[in-house]
């Protein structure tokens, strides 16, 4: 087989794979923009809501981080990468965290109450 007839014959196959390439592009710059303005949407409810600056940013911080994630598993999916190892993985290292940080997070769910509530 000569040079000629492999590049006739890939050409199929690569104008596939650059179209997948492309559209996954697509859909992460897409992504990244929804992600922005769901981001500022809660980021203004929350404002509405009076909650304490320091609280929203880290909602706001918690909400992008997680749905980049999930943007990212999407796009991998997409082009047929199995994703229920990542599903496993996030999960598993939610877990770490968590168990990591019980002390932790109970004070921390101390101080956004107190910030939230406001009792004094």
């Amino acid at each position: 087989m000569d040079i000629p007839n492999m590049i006739e014959t890939a050409r199929p196959m690569l104008v596939a794979f650059g179209l997948k390439v492309l559209g996954a592009v697509v859909a992460y710059i897409i992504g990244r923009m929804l992600i922005g303005f769901a981001s500022r949407i809660v980021v203004r409810v929350l404002e509405r809501q009076k909650v304490e600056p320091t609280v929203i940013r880290y909602i706001a911080s918690v909400i992008t981080v997680a749905l980049n994630i999930i943007l990212v598993v999407a796009i991998l999916g997409y082009f047929g990468v199995e994703t229920t190892s990542f599903a496993a993985l996030v999960a598993g290292l939610g877990i770490a965290i968590g168990a990591a940080w019980g002390g932790l997070l109970s004070n921390f769910a101390a101080g956004a109450f107190i910030l939230m509530l406001r009792p004094f």
